[in-house]
């Protein structure tokens, strides 16, 4: 399980979409969800009530994984007003719920709330969770909705002493929030129901990442939808020195399991000499670091497509694994894995081939992982069908 304490920041422009999506995917299935609170977050940012101060992420491994919004509201009685504060949505991701991410956001937004010097904050909340921040019913405080009327999940917190103290009315929000229909709603979360390998977390209630969108390192490259079973693929990628200019690239639509490691060349030590110790590397040696010629590089590291990886398997320098290989659990790959091969041990050695050579033959002509999405949409049902001899069939009249 990866490490859930947050880096809690103010959001940037590019995180817009994956807020937005996490907004979808925390209320999808929530019981008295709207259905629109991804739609709500796109539209909040333009209102002249959004609070850009109070809008926070939290971040793991440089991936956005919750989300925490405020507006401007009032309570009002007949002849004044009083500009108080509300938030929402609050939202995390699901894998990532329940583990103190949203606590974190309130806890850290409020305090800025009264260092900001607003008044309180008043919310349509959980009446079990929300008291631990200090929220009590808004009923105390002769805070009414806007209808007069009130009830256990509408509660204020005065953010200082006395805070709340003679006022009295009713409780009015933007009114973006009463504007937003099940139509337009339903239209704009139709984005997050097809594949996109530009997301971060394409499994939100699972600690999964495709890798592309979290990749910052230029010589590596992942193509499209292979995805990791944790959310920091970078650190798995080892004694990666820009010196050395090797690559580590990986293709589409592989499976790498948590505890994968890729190490590059640089943590092979020079073996051409009477001692491998790096002397040039270390402080107060007098040694000069040797050609790039002299050290034992072994080029670049090559993963090909729908290739699976198990679970803490060690990948060393310059291996080029095939297509649709499978790399077992704890394996040690040191020499090439030729396609659709299964590869266990250490050091790993082939098992055995997973089809005969026609199927991988007609496997390696198709190229499946290069089709359009709606293509492969197409022949999932080919894709995923164990009767082997039909999927011979069909790849046979597609690609001849």
């Amino acid at each position: 399980m990866p490490n859930c304490t947050p880096l809690l920041r103010l959001a940037r422009p590019d995180d817009h979409p994956a807020i937005e999506k996490i907004g979808y995917e925390a209320f999808k299935n929530a019981p008295h969800a709207s259905g629109g609170e991804a739609l709500l977050a796109h539209r909040l940012r333009d209102e002249p009530a959004f609070v850009r101060e109070l809008d926070f992420v939290a971040e793991i491994a440089g991936n956005v994984i919750g989300n925490i919004m405020y507006t401007k509201s009032k309570v009002a009685d007949a002849s004044r007003e009083w500009e108080t504060l509300t938030f929402g949505p609050i939202s995390v991701l699901p894998a990532y719920q329940r583990r103190g991410i949203g606590a974190a956001l309130i806890a850290h937004t409020l305090e800025l709330a009264r260092a900001m010097g607003f008044r309180a904050v008043i919310i349509f909340g959980h009446e079990k969770y929300y008291p631990r921040f200090g929220f009590e019913n808004a009923e105390k405080y002769g805070i009414t909705t806007p209808d007069g009327k009130n009830f256990s999940a509408f509660m204020a917190l005065p953010l200082y002493k006395g805070a709340l103290d003679g006022i009295r009315g009713q409780f009015m929000h933007a009114p973006i929030f009463e504007s937003i229909g099940k139509t337009e709603s339903d239209a704009f979360n139709a984005r997050f129901q097809i594949p996109n390998p530009d997301v971060a977390f394409p499994a939100p209630s699972f600690f999964l990442t495709y890798v592309k969108p979290t990749i910052h390192n230029k010589n590596i490259v992942v193509g499209d939808f292979t995805y990791f079973s944790d959310v920091d693929f970078e650190s798995r990628v080892t004694h990666h020195y820009d010196f050395y200019g090797d690559k580590l690239i990986i293709g589409k639509f592989c499976q790498i399991a948590a505890g994968v490691e890729f190490i590059m060349n640089g943590a092979n030590h020079r073996m051409n000499a009477a001692s491998t110790f790096p002397f040039y590397i270390l402080e107060g040696w007098k040694q000069s670091a040797p050609p790039l010629s002299d050290l034992p590089l072994k080029g670049d590291t090559v993963v090909g497509n729908d290739v699976w990886i198990g679970q803490n398997a060690v990948i060393l320098p310059g291996v080029h694994i095939g297509n649709g290989a499978i790399i077992s659990a704890n394996a040690v790959v040191g020499s090439n894995v030729d396609a659709y091969t299964i590869a266990a041990g250490n050091p790993a050695k082939p098992i055995r081939k997973r089809f005969d050579d026609e199927l991988i033959g007609l496997l390696q002509a198709f190229k499946w992982w290069e089709l359009p999405i709606p293509e492969i949409q197409k022949i999932i049902p080919v894709l995923s069908n164990s009767d082997l001899e039909h999927v011979k069939r069909v790849l046979t009249q597609t690609v001849h």
